[in-house]
């Protein structure tokens, strides 16, 4: 790795020997030394021997590798920015100098690194080859056999691209083609029928049950144990795997929930959320499981449907019940803007500053996100 030559000495003016040879000196140790910064992952590491122990104020070289989420900026930029002088920037693969093919009408993908922090040499590809690796780290100690240590200390102070104000702001909206504007028309089948219209047509829907039969708006047992105890619900039949689906009214919800845990679902499978429709009711979904010791049957499952209005969505929060719900609701929240009475109720995949719920059929995803005077 050492193939970079040592520049010759200017001997002809006896002034200019210093400064050149301490400059010179300088850039030699730093492209023969160069310490890596290893963040993220480190199993691939450890696979082949290599354990990690730099730290940012150790490393001066960053790889960066993959796609660069909205999330993860301000944690790179403050490992730049833990870096001492003089450090460097290798931008490895097409995802990460451009945000790739993830980048198209994404909400949570940097439009590339060099938007954060300064690169020094970019290395496309997806992935980049091994032998291109190593040239762009032979071009990067090139580089630094060239430096003239003023200028790049004059550089650094008069052009710093990074912030410790970790902030965002909303940059301006632009449409590739027509995609996002077939983003907002539905077919009159789903955005033009009132919420309670096309609610009953789904329950007017026939499902097939596991024998290849037909239910149409059938009953099932447990529709029927709560109508017994009066317990107010819609029952919509039974799905295409034969699980019985209710409908549940929000303020009823969490009575019901508790009436469930003891009637036997102790499991929560899983929680989910959808946007039934533009401009419609977001829906909140709800997989139960009866498990029972020494039963080696198919256990039995129920689904359960809350629907809350589009402006100011409320549904309670099922945390005390299963705790699994957590961050289960918590990502509903985060992107649908679904509010529960969770006790952690935060955003969970998203940044805090983050505006707007990107899973909304209205949402419109920004141009780009990038950090605040990061030119």
């Amino acid at each position: 790795m050492n193939s970079i030559e040592f520049p010759l000495l200017d001997r002809t003016t006896p002034i200019s020997v210093i400064s050149t040879t301490s400059n010179d000196l300088s850039n030699w140790s730093r492209l023969s030394s160069l310490w890596p910064l290893l963040y993220g992952s480190r199993f691939d590491f450890d696979r082949y021997g290599l354990v990690p122990r730099s730290s940012p104020r150790q490393a001066d070289l960053i790889l960066t590798a993959g796609t660069v989420t909205m999330k993860m900026a301000p944690s790179l930029v403050r490992l730049y920015e833990q870096m001492p002088e003089p450090k460097y920037v290798i931008a490895m693969g097409a995802c990460t100098i451009t945000g790739g093919m993830f980048s198209t009408d994404s909400y949570s993908t940097v439009r590339g690194v060099d938007k954060l922090i300064p690169v020094d040499v970019y290395l496309p590809g997806c992935p980049p080859k091994p032998e291109a690796i190593i040239d762009a780290i032979t071009k990067l100690r090139k580089k630094i056999s060239r430096e003239i240590y003023e200028d790049r200390i004059r550089s650094q102070q008069g052009n710093r691209c990074f912030t410790t104000n970790h902030k965002f702001h909303i940059g301006r909206t632009t449409n590739t083609g027509n995609y996002d504007q077939g983003l907002l028309y539905q077919p009159p089948s789903t955005s033009k029928i009132a919420p309670e219209a096309f609610f009953k047509y789904k329950v007017r829907n026939t499902y097939p049950n596991k024998n290849g039969g037909e239910r149409k708006n059938m009953r099932g047992p447990l529709s029927a144990w709560l109508v017994k105890h009066g317990l107010v619900h819609r029952s919509l039949g039974f799905d295409y795997q034969g699980i019985e689906t209710l409908q549940i009214k929000p303020e009823d919800w969490h009575s019901i929930a508790v009436i469930l845990y003891v009637y036997g679902y102790n499991y929560l499978r899983s929680q989910c959320a959808y946007d039934v429709a533009p401009g419609g009711l977001l829906a909140s979904i709800y997989h139960l499981t009866r498990i029972e010791y020494g039963i080696l049957d198919q256990p039995e499952e129920v689904c359960i449907k809350v629907f809350a209005p589009r402006k100011n969505p409320r549904i309670p929060s099922v945390f005390w019940v299963w705790k699994s719900a957590d961050f289960q609701e918590r990502e509903s929240y985060d992107m649908l803007g679904i509010s529960y009475d969770n006790p952690r109720l935060k955003r969970i995949l998203m940044p805090e500053s983050w505006i707007g719920w990107p899973l909304r059929k209205d949402y419109i995803a920004p141009n780009f996100y990038e950090i605040q005077d990061a030119h």
